[in-house]
C-alpha cells in the first residue's frame, strides 16, 4: 500500500553515500602512507612497500633493459665502508633519474645525496608473480652478467631486492585516482538522492493540489486507482500515472505526449542487473525525458499491458511504446 514516505530512497542513498566516502577516506590513508614512507631502503618488512633511498653515486648510462622498456640504473646508497649499491628500476625519461644525473655531473651528490621515494621489490626466480606489482625475473643473475664478480661494486651489491620508481608511481596513481573516483561516486549519489526526495516533495504537492480527498491519507489512491499494481509500484489514479518504487513519481497524462517501458542494463564486475522505468516524455518538453523507476520484474511489459488499455482508451493522445 502506497503512504507518504518523503525520504524514501533518500536515506538508503545518503547511507550509501557515506560507505563510499568512508571507503574513500581508507584509500587516501593509503596514499598519504604511500607518499610518507618510514623505512629506508632495503630496510622494509616486505616486498611492495614504499621505502626512501639517499642516492650518493649513480653510474651515467643504464645498465640494462627490461621487457616493458623500463631501464635500470646503477646507483650508491651508502658511503659506509666500501659502500653499498642497488639498482633502481625506471622510465628512460624519469624526471627524478634525469635530475640526479645533472647533480651527479655537478659532484654534489656526495655532499648532499638526493632522496628518492620509491618501492622496495624483492625479485621473481621465475615468471609467476601473485603480487599486485611487477617485477623483475632473474635479477640476481643480470646483475652476475653485467658486474665484475670481484669488483668492489659486485661485493657490495643488494641483490635480494631493488628499488622501483615505475611501481611507485603506478601505486601512488592507483591509490590517489581510486580516491578520486569514489568520491565521485559518493558525490553523485549523494546529489541523486537530494534529487529524488525533492521530486518526490514535488509530487506529493502536485497530487494533493489536484486531489484535495488526498490530503493527510494518500493511502486512498490504492482504493480508487483504476489500475493498482502492488508488485511493480505502479498506480493510474484519474488523470495522473503514479509509481512508488523509488520515492514517488507522478505525472499528469494530459501534459503527456510519449509513454513507453525502457530497461537499462547496470554491469557491475561479472554482475548485469537490470533497471526498469516508464519513461514519459511531456507535451511541453519534447526533447527531455521524465523516467519513473518501476520494480524490476521480467513480466513488467506483460503486466503494464493493463495499463496500457486504460490509457490508450482514457488518453488517446498518448502515444505509448517507442
Amino acid at each position: 500500500m502506497i503512504k507518504e514516505k518523503r525520504n524514501k530512497g533518500f536515506i538508503s542513498g545518503l547511507v550509501v553515500s557515506l560507505f563510499f566516502l568512508a571507503f574513500a577516506g581508507m584509500m587516501l590513508f593509503l596514499w598519504n602512507h604511500h607518499q610518507n614512507p618510514t623505512a629506508s631502503f632495503p630496510e622494509a618488512k616486505k616486498s611492495g612497500d614504499t621505502v626512501t633511498m639517499k642516492v650518493y653515486d649513480i653510474y651515467p648510462e643504464p645498465i640494462g633493459t627490461i621487457d616493458n622498456g623500463h631501464v635500470i640504473y646503477l646507483v650508491q646508497y651508502d658511503t659506509k665502508n666500501d659502500g653499498k649499491y642497488a639498482g633502481i628500476e625506471a622510465k628512460k625519461d624519469d624526471a627524478a633519474i634525469k635530475e640526479i644525473l645533472e647533480k651527479a655531473d655537478k659532484g654534489e651528490l656526495q655532499k648532499k645525496p638526493y632522496t628518492l621515494k620509491g618501492s622496495q621489490l624483492a625479485p621473481l626466480q621465475s615468471s609467476s608473480n601473485n603480487s599486485r606489482n611487477e617485477r623483475i625475473v632473474n635479477y640476481s643473475e643480470f646483475i652476475r652478467s653485467v658486474l665484475d664478480p670481484s669488483s668492489v661494486v659486485a661485493l657490495n651489491m643488494t641483490k635480494n631486492y631493488y628499488f622501483s620508481l615505475t611501481e611507485y608511481q603506478k601505486d601512488g596513481f592507483v591509490f590517489l585516482g581510486s580516491s578520486l573516483l569514489i568520491i565521485a561516486v559518493a558525490i553523485s549519489t549523494l546529489v541523486a538522492s537530494f534529487f529524488l526526495r525533492k521530486r518526490t516533495i514535488a509530487s506529493y504537492e502536485e497530487l494533493y493540489q489536484a486531489y484535495p480527498e488526498l490530503q493527510g491519507d494518500i493511502s486512498h489512491v490504492a482504493d480508487q486507482a483504476s489500475y493498482y499494481n502492488q508488485e511493480l509500484k505502479v498506480i493510474l489514479y484519474k488523470n495522473h500515472l503514479i509509481t512508488y518504487f523509488k520515492g514517488t513519481q507522478a505525472v499528469d497524462l494530459r501534459d503527456v505526449q510519449q509513454l513507453y517501458l525502457t530497461i537499462t542494463r547496470i554491469r557491475q564486475s561479472a554482475i548485469s542487473r537490470p533497471i526498469y522505468q516508464l519513461c514519459c516524455i511531456r507535451k511541453d518538453r519534447p526533447k527531455k525525458k521524465f523516467n519513473m523507476p518501476i520494480r524490476n520484474k521480467k513480466n513488467a511489459e506483460e503486466q503494464l499491458y493493463t495499463l496500457y488499455a486504460q490509457i490508450s482508451e482514457k488518453f488517446p493522445e498518448v502515444k505509448l511504446g517507442v
